[in-house]
């Protein structure tokens, strides 16, 4: 891994230290870890919230399946006053007990404000049971009973040096002595039906949470996605236009790739009204588009969507310093990078190899 100089065409800098493997490392007894650390490396800013504030630097962090991402984001001549020193600060776990333990309360509450919403409470519960996956938020037992110590060990682990650091400036090239590293990211999951304890902590009347999953997928990942746009994207795609504009089952809709390591799922996703027959004409819907990829993946459509993304590309350009998603993912998950080379002869074939013969979940019933 290494530092990524990338120019940015304006006077907005944007600077990324990246860490590889998050919740791919974690393992029973200490799911959620990952996402803790993220908020207690995280703390090392607050003494210089209200610096960074006037120098009018947006910071923030994420934890995603795969990896953690500490940014900076400001005008270029006040960023690069404080790159060095965010690096440095970052590095360096000074966290008292006290804080970790009163951080680990704020992430519980997080915790449960996801099991809250009916529809991430269906996803969180599926990857548990059809895949042992935990997922960033983790698993509350575990959340409850993780020590000091353990997040110590855990930054040690994580957090000592990243995976690659991406700097976008317009003017300034950054450089550090910095030892990075390439945790193991070999791991793969399997699909099965766990004995997990499901967290259903709200009864949820009038309205059901439907998933159509694919079996995992180990390629053609960026195709995949393209397709997803063609069956998506617009109140006029097929799914929406059949689905919610000509039949009014639905108000959000969803379709969506979702990566663990060198591994994928794509899951359909949408809310009913529970009444009535409303969960069983949805799936017969998606099931009669997905079969009959040739009727609704048309040239027109293809072209649209390609332009479309097309154009998305060249404002990801302009506002580069904001834009760093495929300098972090593999280049096999990167749509961009196949919107001159895929057909829509392409489409259908990946349509009709992928998209077939979803499991069905619905919350109202059992999972699986």
């Amino acid at each position: 891994m290494s530092i990524i100089n990338l120019n940015s065409p304006t006077d907005l800098y944007g600077f990324y230290i990246v860490y590889e493997g998050s919740t791919n490392l974690e393992k029973k007894g200490i799911y959620g870890i990952t996402h803790l650390m993220e908020h207690l490396v995280c703390k090392a800013l607050d003494p210089y919230e209200k610096e960074l504030y006037g120098l009018g630097l947006d910071f923030n962090a994420y934890t995603s399946g795969n990896e953690v991402v500490f940014y900076l984001k400001g005008l270029d001549e006040n960023l690069s006053k404080w790159r060095n020193k965010f690096v440095n600060l970052l590095t360096d776990f000074n966290v008292t007990k006290e804080e970790m333990e009163n951080e680990r309360n704020i992430v519980i509450q997080e915790y449960m404000d996801s099991f809250n919403s009916q529809r991430q409470n269906h996803w969180l519960n599926l990857d548990r049971k059809k895949y042992n996956v935990y997922n960033p938020i983790g698993l509350l037992e575990d959340l409850q009973s993780l020590s000091y110590l353990d997040c110590l060990n855990y930054f040690e682990k994580q957090y000592m040096n990243p995976s690659k650091i991406i700097n976008v400036s317009k003017n300034i090239e950054f450089g550090m002595d910095i030892d990075f590293v390439s945790p193991d990211q070999t791991k793969l999951i399997k699909e099965g039906n766990y004995p997990v304890t499901l967290q259903r902590d709200n009864i949820y009347n009038g309205k059901t949470s439907l998933l159509m999953s694919s079996n995992l997928i180990k390629e053609d990942f960026a195709k995949i996605d393209f397709v997803n746009m063609l069956y998506i994207a617009g109140l006029q795609s097929p799914l929406y236009n059949i689905i919610r504009e000509k039949n009014g089952l639905a108000y959000s809709i969803g379709i969506s790739l979702s990566r663990y390591n060198s591994q994928g799922r794509n899951t359909f996703s949408t809310m009913t009204n529970s009444e009535g027959d409303n969960v069983e004409r949805i799936i017969e819907m998606v099931n009669e588009i997905f079969n009959d990829s040739s009727k609704h993946l048309t040239q027109e459509r293809f072209d649209i969507i390609r332009n479309y993304l097309k154009s998305l590309r060249t404002k990801q350009e302009i506002n580069r310093y904001s834009n760093v998603d495929e300098f972090i993912q593999p280049d096999e998950w990167d749509v961009f990078k196949i919107l001159d080379t895929i057909t829509l002869e392409e489409c259908i074939k990946i349509s009709d190899k992928y998209f077939k013969n979803y499991t069905v979940s619905r919350d109202d019933k059992e999972f699986i």
